[in-house]
């Protein structure tokens, strides 16, 4: 099975499976069965952007996300700040998201633990490079329960945490620059590539 690269950065947030809450998946299964979904489309990503995007969007507890990335600086911004910022990095997520669910398409991940905590839980697995010589990515999920299922909160590759990195990252903008600044960052990169990615469309 191919492995859940999302970027991040992350890569980056609704229920996945229904059903009672009995026989709600364990965090290792829905993680195997969001694998399992996405594998035949990474076949021809391009085509299949707005199924992979609809997985990923099911996968992914984008309101968390948004919440922790900003950490206390969240309280501080309006409604509209939220909903704006929430938005550009919903959308800079699914784009990177995409690209290295293609880029990594034939990597194989292996799942290696789950741990359980109430309503909160960590996958530990470990992404094998089709290339032999080429490293190994440990990358840990961590997840919360919503409802009957499981979403995905945070990934922490070799160590290092999505949400941390954008927390520091953002917050370090904010504090030097300003709001409108970090924003406006973020709005730049995500429209980086759009006129080539156009120009490439019959």
């Amino acid at each position: 099975m191919r492995p859940l690269h999302v970027v991040l950065m992350v890569i980056v947030l609704l229920a996945f499976v229904g059903g009672a809450a009995a026989t709600a998946p364990s965090p290792m299964d829905f993680l195997k069965a969001v694998d399992e979904k996405l594998d035949p489309l990474l076949d021809d990503a391009d085509k299949n952007k707005g199924e992979i995007l609809s997985i990923l969007n099911e996968m992914l507890d984008y309101k968390q996300l948004c919440r922790e990335s900003l950490g206390k600086r969240w309280d501080t911004r309006s409604k509209a700040e939220r909903k704006d910022f929430c938005a550009t990095l919903k959308a800079l997520t699914e784009k990177n998201s995409v690209k290295r669910l293609k880029d990594s398409k034939d990597h194989k991940i292996e799942y290696e633990s789950e741990e359980v905590m109430g309503t909160k839980a960590s996958v530990a697995t470990r992404v094998i490079p089709a290339e032999p010589r080429a490293p190994r990515t440990e990358i840990e999920y961590k997840l919360q329960k919503a409802e009957d299922s499981w979403r995905v909160t945070d990934m922490v590759t070799d160590g290092v945490s999505m949400v941390s990195t954008h927390r520091s990252e953002f917050g370090r903008i904010i504090a030097e620059d300003g709001w409108d600044v970090l924003m406006r960052k973020m709005k730049d990169k995500l429209a980086e590539g759009e006129e080539t990615d156009t120009a490439s469309q019959p």
